[in-house]
């Protein structure tokens, strides 16, 4: 994906068995969807549970996270249930979304650590690849920030 590109309409079941669906939010709110390899994994607990302690400072900036990698539902419930998360794990299986995104597995087989940010038209305002977790969301606020001022 390029910036400026829509966000592809995708369903997909979070930790709790729902179906997230992303036209739900679109117009609503702004988008972080955050891809990390692998839940238990301690770059990845930390990283998931750094964007647990800042959810509220994107709520106030009308940003909806979610995290999202291939591994089961049940392995998600879970990974939020151990370290209290309070946004939805994605599970995405097959990797349906991760293709639409054009991400590349590793070794194909690992979801690699990507975010992408989208605003509240859909389009891609911002996309993140980096192995340290504070980047992304750095990156992810300034991004939704500018975007506000615009």
């Amino acid at each position: 994906m390029k910036l400026g590109d829509h966000i592809p309409t995708f369903s997909l079941e979070d930790n709790k068995g729902n179906w997230f669906n992303s036209d739900e939010f679109l117009f609503k709110k702004y988008f972080v969807l955050f891809f990390y390899p692998m839940d238990f994994t301690p770059m990845c607990t930390k990283e998931v549970c750094q964007f647990r302690d800042v959810n509220a400072d994107f709520n106030a900036l009308d940003a909806v996270i979610v995290g999202i990698n291939g591994q089961s539902t049940s392995s998600h419930e879970k990974f939020y249930t151990k370290h209290q998360l309070n946004f939805p794990l994605l599970s995405d299986k097959g990797a349906k979304l991760s293709k639409l995104l054009g991400i590349k597995k590793k070794f194909g087989l690992i979801t690699p650590r990507e975010t992408f940010v989208f605003n509240k038209q859909g389009k891609l305002i911002k996309h993140i690849v980096s192995n340290v977790a504070e980047t992304h969301i750095e990156e992810a606020m300034k991004a939704i920030k500018k975007d506000q001022e615009n």
